[in-house]
């Protein structure tokens, strides 16, 4: 069993056991993969990784990196002549991430429920930072520049999944764990005026004015 972690400093597990890729392309190109949740073509990887080299040269070094990755991840990277994919049954924490929060708005403000807080706390437990911390590439714009894209796109789906969780914690008036709850979404961005004043207001519904103060000076300084 794979699991790959994307979310905060990357991890690789085989049977909850560190998978050690010591080539750091060959592992930027596994997490390329891992974020995709459909097939990639080789020219994709190649345009991505390898665009100044010499095009026989580059698939030569693509086809190398793939043996040694099937080497570690056996049947959890699928090639075939054209296409390559992480393996779907694959536990890929930012694919679990995207798919539960990536949904209509309106499916987060129904009645505070159990099963949609059990939900969305299991969910945002995934996210233990941001895409790929700590992950220096620097072999590739590309590469960057898509990391650095989808660092802000999961930091957005994360500030979502806060704010919904915590509408799901006013509404059961537990306004302790709402106004936590607020706060690791402004951790992420703290200058988002509507989730401050949604803060400022929960401070009010628990009778906590001069917490609600001294959150307004804060944010005003």
């Amino acid at each position: 069993m794979i699991s790959i972690s994307l979310l905060g400093v990357p991890q690789i597990l085989r049977d909850d056991q560190p998978l050690t890729i010591t080539r750091k392309k060959s592992r930027a190109v596994l997490y390329y993969l891992a974020a995709h949740d459909k097939p990639l073509t080789r020219e994709q990887i190649l345009v991505v990784f390898w665009p100044d080299s010499d095009r026989i040269a580059a698939q030569q070094v693509l086809r190398t990196t793939l043996h040694g990755l099937r080497q570690s991840l056996g049947a959890a990277l699928i090639t075939d002549e054209n296409t390559l994919s992480v393996a779907p049954d694959t536990d890929i924490d930012v694919r679990t991430f995207e798919a539960n929060l990536q949904r209509p708005t309106s499916n987060f403000q129904s009645p505070a429920s159990t099963s949609s807080i059990e939900l969305l706390t299991s969910t945002l437990q995934l996210y233990r930072g941001d895409f790929l911390t700590g992950f220096a590439f620097g072999d590739s714009a590309e590469f960057d520049d898509w990391v650095t894209e989808r660092q802000e796109h999961y930091r957005r789906l994360a500030i979502r999944g806060f704010i919904a969780l915590a509408a799901h914690y006013e509404q059961a008036q537990v306004y302790a764990a709402a106004l936590e709850t607020l706060d690791r979404a402004l951790a992420l961005d703290p200058l988002q005026e509507d989730v401050q004043r949604s803060a400022l207001r929960l401070h009010y519904l628990a009778g906590d004015r001069p917490g609600a103060i001294r959150r307004y000076e804060a944010l005003r300084q």
